[in-house]
């Protein structure tokens, strides 16, 4: 490895069959700037990219060191709290002519009611807790909260320092074209292949190892977050048996899935002639329809159960409010978010007339059914603004764009020996073409994207936020959102 221009990788195919650059290669002379620069304006790049999120963060950080509760919140907060007494007090006195009669059946009920369970006491106080006023309640957590943020967004800087670390070093090391030499001698040793007739298969094995190490750098982390940072702050509810189960999980269905969609791409690209892109395109559309329609069906009830939302006058509102929108609910789920969280969500999947709505456990717990209502005004107003349908159309033009570039650069040679794959008697994996393009050419197109669509992103949230509040729901998204 050298530290001046152009920079090289301290471990490249060459050095590692023990050969020099000059006994394999003929255009030593020839002047190249992508592979002048290649290693270079990577890294340049990851820094500056990295300089400026973390600036991004540290002043968000700045901000969680504040103690004082925001006096715009505080006032909006006293808004909901006067609407939702005003309330109280009008069904206070709708229902205060049929208080004679209850009193009168008080003792004859008496006996059933100290029959109370202990959960039942429970349940009572969750409700007696969600009809307090809600500034006071914000106001006592407000410090527990800003602790809160800290906290992660500390750990995230962490965690971001740590794999910008990661990444330079593996990137001068030389880690690339090391875990494919590797994975070709596992392959050879164990297998019987090589790369010239087995390179998919050899690619397979090159995945997995880095599976494998991602996985293993990563876990600390996982785990500190988790049963650290979670579980200091009382969100945490998984046990490390069940933190470990995802995580095997996981890693079987990267196998079961991952494998075969790396090995047909690899096929496509190499069978594809120079139009390859086309038929990447149609196949990555394929598979996305794919595993939208297989994965709240199939994947998900792995990892959580989904269980069909009793019947009661939630059902009932939610289903009227899905005919209002002409949404196509057919069926309505609560998935035991609890036994991992206590953060609470709804979401909706299905395609065309399908249409499904699933609310954690955890949101039914800390709100009231008019502010799940609510929020799935905002949830709805997705579907019915087309943001759904926007967001995955902009993701296939993305693939689309992304695989046309990949084939102007396929044959970049210069670029590939930079990084050291510089064996010219050995081909170039196309794996290791894939992973260098979208490392570096397309590294400034993905994130000035990136960027691009998180403003677009905070668009539809606004525009689902205003279809809520126009359903006349505005109090209770507050509200609901609060909570």
């Amino acid at each position: 490895m050298t530290f001046s221009l152009p920079l090289t990788p301290q471990y490249t195919q060459l050095s590692g069959a023990g050969k020099t650059p000059s006994a394999t290669t003929n255009n030593d002379n020839d002047f190249s700037a992508l592979g002048y620069y290649a290693v270079f304006a990577t890294i340049a790049f990851t820094l500056v990219v990295f300089l400026f999120e973390a600036y991004l963060d540290f002043r968000q950080r700045s901000s969680y060191y504040k103690t004082e509760f925001p006096s715009e919140l505080s006032k909006t907060v006293g808004n909901i709290d006067a609407e939702r007494e005003k309330e109280l007090k009008e069904k206070a006195r709708d229902v205060d002519d049929d208080g004679k009669k209850r009193e009168e059946g008080n003792d004859g009920d008496k006996a059933a009611g100290d029959g109370k369970t202990k959960d039942d006491n429970n349940k009572n106080k969750e409700s007696l807790d969600k009809n307090k006023p809600l500034l006071p309640q914000l106001q006592s957590k407000f410090s527990k909260a800003q602790s809160y943020g800290l906290d992660k967004i500390t750990f995230s800087i962490i965690s971001s320092t740590y794999n910008l670390f990661e990444e330079i070093i593996f990137l001068l090391c030389g880690y690339i074209p090391y875990c494919w030499d590797l994975s070709c001698h596992v392959g050879k040793a164990y297998f019987g292949w090589n790369e010239n007739d087995n390179e998919i298969k050899i690619s397979l094995i090159f995945m997995a190892v880095n599976v494998i190490i991602g996985t293993i750098t990563s876990l600390p982390f996982e785990l500190y977050s988790t049963f650290r940072i979670e579980k200091k702050h009382g969100f945490n509810k998984q046990t490390p048996q069940l933190f470990f189960t995802d995580k095997v999980k996981g890693l079987l269905l990267t196998c079961v899935f991952g494998g075969p969609f790396v090995a047909l791409l690899l096929k496509i690209i190499k069978m594809g002639g120079e139009s390859f892109y086309i038929y990447v395109w149609a196949f990555t559309f394929v598979f996305s329809v794919f595993m939208m329609t297989i994965v709240p069906v199939v994947i998900m009830p792995l990892f959580n159960k989904y269980e069909p939302l009793p019947e009661g006058s939630l059902k009932e509102q939610i289903y009227e409010l899905a005919g209002r929108l002409e949404f196509p609910l057919t069926k309505l789920f609560v998935m035991d978010g609890s036994k991992r969280s206590s953060h609470s969500n709804a979401f909706m999947f299905g395609f065309f007339k399908n249409k499904r709505i699933v609310l954690f456990d955890t949101l039914m717990e800390q709100v009231h059914d008019d502010e799940i209502l609510a929020i799935l005004g905002h949830e709805l107003g997705h579907w019915k603004m087309g943001h759904t349908v926007t967001n995955f159309v902009i993701s296939q033009l993305y693939t689309g764009a992304s695989f046309y570039c990949f084939s102007l650069c396929f044959n970049s040679h210069e670029l590939y020996r930079a990084f050291g794959f510089n064996d010219e008697s050995r081909p170039v994996p196309t794996i290791i073409a894939l992973l260098l393009f979208f490392q570096t050419i397309w590294a400034p197109i993905d994130k000035a994207l990136s960027y691009i669509m998180t403003v677009f992103s905070r668009k539809c949230e606004f525009e689902a936020d205003k279809f809520s509040v126009d359903l006349g729901m505005s109090q209770k998204l507050q509200s609901g959102l609060c909570k």
